[in-house]
């Protein structure tokens, strides 16, 4: 049966039936023969302290979850279902690998002011931390107005947020040839013909008549030319835009500086700006030649109506047979036409037409504003012994003169030898302011 025995030292023993077992109390302290003492009562008071001298305080029915402190002094090893889930050290608690520690919704992390590091992200030293990682990312991001992300350990690249506007890259460094360089790079380790290396795209997704109105609206991209290799990286830029479409390509600007525009025009859209030759030789390898302008500025064609007009009298044109063409290429004009005489009747004297599509030159030095052309004259009613010609006479005329070849304005009589349907075929070319 069980007993009760107080030995020689002032203990107290208490023993199970068989003596076998037993719990003693000397001097406060509570000790047992056994590793396990269980206390059944519903609560236990201890007046001081509880010593496990280093053995594991168990904390369920099944023996898996418990207290160890034999580990190490000043050590106290948390196991969960047999697991090691936590470590207390003096002024430490580690949660150990594999273990989650989770904080509830509504509750509340608290820093007192004074704790070092609690709330901060700030890795330990210069490049010494990542954030995430490649298989645990974070998702979203979001920062405030006018917010700055640097770059370097220098913090001399900066990205900064302009409010209801957008992005600011900013190289920082105030020293020469500095730029900012934003370069799109290609993973790809075979970069064959017609490869997209690179491409900047514009959209509209949140538009809300949807369909054509979403589709990338415009775009430039880097393409290879061919395939890459040691010796050669041959890549042309195409600048893409949508009418009624994602955007295709319509103009290029291949590795060798050739530009193609696949679609569309080229506009210049300011008076006296064009293609400039420049680069090309220039007029002076003769005495007195000299080079004024390299500028292609205008490029023109059209009709033109002539009307016209005799010394005395009048005359008028077939009314379907009295247009010309003309070409402007820069200030050079070009033009040709046929027009046959209607009615004659009472003219005398010159001939001539107004209605030329430009006035000449008023900017040339004397003489160079004069032009004569080529004239082919058929059904007349009489021959015209010197030949006849048309010109421009001078600076600041419309007017486009027929002359015979060796006469005088004076005395020139050319409609005393054309009658009704005679046809006059004229090509000429002068200049234009």
């Amino acid at each position: 049966m069980a007993e009760i025995r107080i030995n020689a030292t002032g203990g107290v023993k208490l023993y199970d039936a068989d003596d076998s077992h037993y719990a003693q109390i000397v001097a406060g302290t509570i000790t047992s023969n056994t590793d396990v003492m269980t206390l059944g009562h519903a609560a236990v008071v201890m007046g001081t302290k509880l010593d496990m001298n280093g053995n594991n305080l168990i904390l369920d029915a099944d023996a898996d979850t418990y207290l160890d402190g034999g580990t190490a002094d000043d050590v106290v090893d948390v196991y969960v279902a047999g697991a090691k889930d936590w470590k207390w050290g003096a002024n430490s608690i580690n949660v150990l690998s594999g273990t989650t520690l989770t904080i509830d919704s509504g509750a509340t992390i608290t820093n007192s002011g004074t704790a070092n590091g609690f709330g901060s992200a700030d890795p330990s030293s210069a490049d010494g931390d990542t954030l995430g990682t490649a298989s645990a990312e974070w998702s979203d991001l979001y920062l405030a107005d006018g917010s700055v992300i640097y770059f370097g350990n220098d913090q001399e690249i900066k990205l900064t947020h302009v409010a209801d506007t957008g992005l600011a890259l900013k190289h920082t460094a105030t020293a020469d040839d500095k730029p900012v360089v934003l370069t799109l790079q290609t993973g790809e380790t075979d970069m064959a013909a017609n490869d997209v290396i690179g491409k900047i795209a514009f959209q509209a997704p949140d538009e809300g008549t949807g369909t054509d109105a979403v589709l990338v609206s415009g775009a430039i991209q880097a393409v290879a030319e061919g395939n890459h290799s040691s010796s050669s990286n041959a890549t042309r830029l195409e600048f893409m835009t949508g009418a009624s479409e994602a955007a295709t390509a319509k103009m290029k600007l291949s590795s060798g500086g050739d530009l193609t525009v696949t679609s569309g025009d080229i506009i210049m859209g300011t008076s006296g700006k064009g293609i400039d030759f420049s680069a090309t030789g220039d007029a002076g390898g003769i005495t007195g030649s000299a080079m004024s302008a390299e500028i292609l500025d205008d490029y023109e064609e059209g009709t033109f109506t002539l009307v016209p007009v005799v010394d005395s009298g009048s005359m008028t044109l077939d009314a379907d047979k009295n247009t010309g063409s003309y070409v402007k290429i820069g200030n050079l004009v070009i033009c040709q036409g046929l027009v046959t005489m209607d009615d004659g009747t009472g003219a005398g004297g010159y001939v001539g037409a107004s209605g030329m599509p430009f006035t000449s030159s008023t900017s040339l030095a004397e003489g160079q504003a004069y032009s004569a052309g080529s004239l082919f004259i058929s059904g007349a009613s009489s021959a015209v012994a010197g030949g006849v010609i048309c010109w421009i006479e001078g600076a600041n005329q419309s007017f486009l003169a027929l002359r015979e070849s060796g006469t005088t304005a004076a005395g020139n009589t050319l409609t005393d030898h054309f009658d009704d349907g005679t046809v006059f075929t004229f090509s000429i070319s002068y200049r234009t302011v």
